[in-house]
């Protein structure tokens, strides 16, 4: 038996008056996913225990068949893991996003309009170069990410700090950051945002009409990982593959040991290929008995207030990756396949920001008996009565 696991980011919502009363993913267009869903079981899970954080970090370590609540990890950590970040004991890594701020205070864009990777680099390179000292480390991520280390200051750990992505439109002196070493950081992104007011790459992007980096915001901190136990040991020496333009993906996956893929054309926003992923879930599956396949996207376009655009990632998700997982379990010549497909948590367009709500899920392939349920929509799911939660016993169903 082989499975596959296809992770929406952020797909799930609330309805909308652009549809009609309908949520994204009722108003999308998705043959491949409702045939999953009649000939399979749909429902709900609970991916975001009640009390923690609606993040991806959280919800996709459910998925994953971790207790988020077991495995409670700084996502400045987590995502420092995907980069080969090794943590002494006396440090702490904070996510850093690249953003822009309206002259009034508004967060403008909590990603820069999605940066490119090589605007991105270049950007935090300029600031690694005239703020990396004793204290402070910088390294460049995806796109709009960096990851800042912050060396003896563990006292990090205690402060909370806001998430940027959870300013949009909003005044960013509204969101006030908590705890012990807030003055620490606010000097350092003060400093940043002196840098980015001459940076050469800021002023070519200004000169072709791009949007410019005006800001840092640092957040989401987190110490070394105590360690998570491996996937195989953990679920009967399964061997478990991830493919994700994304660092936190990739760094939950290097922390539980589940191999890490890396194809060309896979990225982190709307410009993701779409079928580039789908045939290299496809080569996955030859290679590992599980498969994750993590798109970013409709989470993308829900934080940028993009009903359209989410609609059309989870369209292509479903034309570009379901089908072609759909057309490997039909194949006789193929080993048997289970599909799990579902968001981490909730995105919705109206709020561009994350929710704790159960999400839905459908569950098809060889062994599964059908329940009520035709579509992976929030409605459906809801009135198949089947809720999983806690979320990460999802694992053991599809197991089972």
């Amino acid at each position: 038996m082989k499975y596959a696991i296809c992770i929406l980011d952020g797909a799930s919502g609330a309805p909308l008056d652009l549809f009609e009363g309908r949520t994204t993913l009722e108003a999308a267009y998705t043959p491949h996913l409702d045939a999953l869903a009649r000939s399979g079981v749909v429902g709900l899970a609970r991916n975001v225990p009640d009390g923690l954080e609606p993040s991806s970090n959280i919800a996709c370590t459910s998925i994953c068949g971790y207790d988020p609540a077991a495995c409670l990890i700084g996502r400045g950590a987590i995502e420092g893991a995907a980069l080969g970040i090794e943590l002494a004991d006396d440090e702490v890594a904070l996510r850093l996003n690249l953003s822009h701020v309206s002259p009034e205070g508004i967060m403008v864009s909590y990603s820069t309009d999605n940066i490119s990777k090589e605007d991105g680099k270049a950007l935090l390179g300029e600031l690694a170069a005239e703020l990396n000292d004793e204290t402070f480390t910088l390294h460049a991520g995806t796109g709009f990410r960096g990851i800042l280390v912050v060396k003896g200051r563990n006292a990090l750990l205690e402060t909370v700090f806001p998430a940027a992505h959870n300013m949009t439109d909003e005044l960013v002196a509204s969101h006030v950051a908590t705890g012990p070493e807030v003055a620490l950081i606010a000097d350092y992104c003060a400093r940043a945002k002196a840098i980015l007011a001459a940076s050469p790459t800021n002023a070519r992007r200004s000169a072709s009409g791009k949007m410019i980096a005006t800001d840092v915001f640092a957040f989401w901190p987190g110490a070394r990982p105590a360690g998570m136990e491996p996937f195989s040991t953990v679920y009967e020496g399964l061997a478990a593959g991830m493919l994700s333009g994304v660092d936190l993906l990739n760094g939950i996956a290097n922390l539980a040991s589940i191999r890490t893929y890396h194809f060309d054309g896979i990225t982190d926003g709307p410009d993701n290929d779409y079928a580039a992923q789908g045939d290299a879930a496809l080569v996955m599956l030859d290679d590992c008995d599980i498969v994750f396949i993590h798109v970013e996207a409709p989470d993308s376009e829900g934080h940028d207030g993009n009903a359209v655009g989410k609609k059309l990632a989870i369209e292509a998700i479903d034309r570009e990756v379901i089908s072609r997982l759909m057309a490997y379990a039909d194949d006789p010549a193929t080993p048997p396949l289970r599909i799990l497909a579902l968001p981490d948590h909730p995105t919705p367009v109206s709020t561009k920001r994350h929710t704790s709500d159960p999400v839905p899920f459908v569950l098809a392939g060889s062994g599964v008996v059908p329940n009520s349920g035709t579509r992976l929509t929030e409605n459906e799911a809801a009135a198949t009565g089947l809720l999983v939660d806690p979320g990460f016993h999802l694992m053991r169903l599809l197991l089972a």
